[in-house]
């Protein structure tokens, strides 16, 4: 079952990933019935819980346990990352 939670009055489904540095990128994407879901909100988390101060290890529990109840104000209007310049 995917991670869903209700972010300004409409449910999403979150996807995470952590990057090496053990900070972690999530999104809330719409929920369609067939195809992709739109990318609606993004939020970057540092490698430590903001409010517990404990360390999330790149677990993706941890990180959930924090952003099902996290205030929606935190999410913002999804961005892309900008693309690497060449030569990094």
């Amino acid at each position: 079952m995917p991670n869903e939670r209700e972010i300004n009055g409409k449910t999403y489904e979150i996807v995470s990933e952590f990057y090496d540095n053990g900070d972690s990128s999530s999104v809330a994407k719409t929920i369609v019935e067939e195809g992709e879901g739109v990318n609606t909100y993004r939020i970057i988390i540092a490698s430590h819980n903001p409010l517990t101060s404990q360390s999330f290890d790149k677990d993706a529990d941890r990180l959930w346990a924090y952003l099902r109840g996290n205030q929606d104000d935190l999410w913002m209007p999804y961005y892309e990352d900008p693309a690497p310049e060449e030569g990094e």
